[in-house]
């Protein structure tokens, strides 16, 4: 009979879950903008699921006994995963909240890169139980930062065009605001990830 999994570990690839599916109606938002603006209260649905789930883990947290792994990682990770969430559905909100009428090229490359790092974190969080003996969950969580190594180049590239291009103020300071968070988000990524691998330091 096999043994039963973790009720952290499966609340934590609940999250992750939600995560991914998030990340496929940020992208799916970015990609049709603004022709997309009906779907962005999608987004506060994925934002309040992860919340309850998150919350769950954490009054879990104070009952348990015994963890999968020391509770202090257990909670930063999870309220590291809904940050995540948290920040895109900023960018989607700021889209309708700054009357945006186009969508820039770099923050549908953003998005598509914050997807990527979701799959990442999916197969990371999906390895999680055997992340003392299965090599893969370092190597996810080592991809998710080279996916923000790259991020980062597209945040450059995107300001520096926008500096060159736009000649109002108000154009600028709103692309600012929203490359900004999108850069956040997938900082917030890397952190998710970053939990992971100090946590398969620590039983190294």
């Amino acid at each position: 009979m096999a043994k039963k999994e973790d009720i952290f570990y499966t609340l934590l690839k609940r999250v992750a879950e939600e995560m991914m599916q998030a990340s496929e109606e940020y992208l799916e938002i970015m990609k049709g903008f603004p022709e997309t603006e009906a779907r962005i209260p999608r987004m506060k649905v994925y934002e309040t699921t992860t919340d309850e789930l998150v919350a769950d883990i954490m009054k879990r947290l104070y009952t348990s006994f015994i963890t999968p792994f020391e509770r202090e990682d257990i909670s930063d990770l999870a309220l590291r995963m809904d940050d995540v969430v948290d920040l895109m559905e900023v960018v989607c909100m700021r889209l309708d909240l700054f009357r945006i009428d186009h969508m820039r090229p770099e923050a549908v490359e953003m998005a598509e890169l914050t997807r990527k790092a979701m799959i990442e974190v999916q197969a990371m969080i999906d390895l999680l139980p055997r992340y003392k003996k299965d090599e893969r969950v370092m190597q996810h969580a080592i991809a998710v930062s080279r996916i923000e190594d790259g991020a980062d180049r597209v945040y450059q590239n995107a300001l520096r065009r926008l500096f060159s291009e736009e000649e109002g103020g108000k154009e600028i300071v709103t692309w600012l605001r929203i490359f900004d968070r999108m850069e956040y988000c997938l900082n917030a990524c890397d952190h998710v990830a970053g939990v992971v691998r100090s946590v398969v330091m620590k039983s190294a």
